[in-house]
């Protein structure tokens, strides 16, 4: 394993966090109704069927129960528990992995989004080099924040970005955005201030730049700019404009909640930043232990 520094750990559970509690209102394309159910502290709200009627929202979550993660989150923790048990991030194995875990007669239960379905259907076929379809949606970032936490400062970062990735994602714009994602994570990580950091990354995407310098601060209301959906030239630039807007952990996962659509997509994004900006003792204490897999998920953080 390669030497830690002091947030990678905080940039892990961040993100798993994050997702957990934005698990009861992702796909909701109706902000209205958002605000209307969680008001300003949606963190963690119930799954509930009723929020989805009505409203553009898609309700995918029928299986899961609250606390749990959703399909990207269980993705990132799946990665996180093959490198424990490989040392490194052996694709082989993880692939093995991710067909005995979303595949037929798996323990997951819950939705399987296009980028799965093509990965599994590919894997069953033998097809591994890569086992991805063409696609930009945001299963292309998932597995990052653990490859970014182990490799950070190994010459095979890059390669290794890639193969993950590719387990799910061959795309070129999801190839943009997952290295324009993991250079963000690996610069906050060394110690820049994440608004420093995020303005140098946009300068690598006209998307990005932007979302930074526009006058409108309500990321909910910028959300009608970028659109809402699974594609990463939508989620990418949200996720920017909400890091840029927010000023700790909490107000980034609830303003990332509150501007609707695949925010659980997002959440992987945003709270890998946050954590790594914020640290894991600015995590609310009370959202960890909201979280199904915090006991996991803290013990795997800790050794990637």
């Amino acid at each position: 394993m390669t030497t830690q520094t002091p947030n990678t750990s905080a940039a892990l559970m961040g993100a798993l966090v994050a997702d957990a509690a934005t698990l009861g209102l992702h796909w909701i394309y109706d902000p209205d109704r958002i605000a209307k159910v969680a008001g300003n502290a949606p963190a963690f709200t119930p799954i509930d069927p009723a929020n989805f009627e009505g409203v553009p929202a898609y309700f995918a979550h029928a299986q899961r129960r609250d606390g749990d993660l959703s399909q990207y989150g269980e993705v990132l923790l799946l990665a996180m528990r093959s490198m424990d048990e490989q040392g490194a991030f052996d694709v082989t194995a993880y692939q093995d992995a991710y067909s005995a875990f979303f595949g037929a007669g798996g323990p997951y239960n819950g939705y399987i989004d296009r980028p799965t379905r093509g990965a599994l259907a590919n894997i069953a076929a033998d097809i591994r080099a890569p086992s991805g379809t063409d696609d930009d949606q945001h299963p292309a970032i998932a597995t990052l924040p653990a490859i970014v936490a182990h490799y950070h400062g190994n010459e095979a970062l890059p390669a290794m970005i890639q193969t993950a990735m590719q387990v799910t994602n061959v795309n070129a714009v999801a190839d943009h955005y997952a290295a324009i994602f993991a250079d963000l994570l690996l610069d906050v990580l060394a110690g820049t201030p994440l608004k420093t950091a995020l303005n140098s990354a946009a300068q690598r995407e006209p998307l990005l730049h932007a979302a930074l310098t526009t006058s409108e601060t309500n990321s909910t209301a910028y959300g009608q700019i970028t659109e809402r959906a699974c594609h990463l030239p939508q989620g990418m630039p949200l996720s920017f404009h909400i890091l840029n807007n927010t000023d700790s952990f909490q107000a980034a996962i609830d303003a990332n909640i509150l501007a609707g659509g695949d925010n659980c997509g997002r959440a992987i994004i945003i709270g890998s930043l946050a954590g790594a900006a914020y640290g894991l003792e600015n995590i609310p204490l009370e959202w960890l232990l909201s979280m199904n897999a915090a006991q996991e998920s803290w013990s795997l953080a800790k050794k990637i």
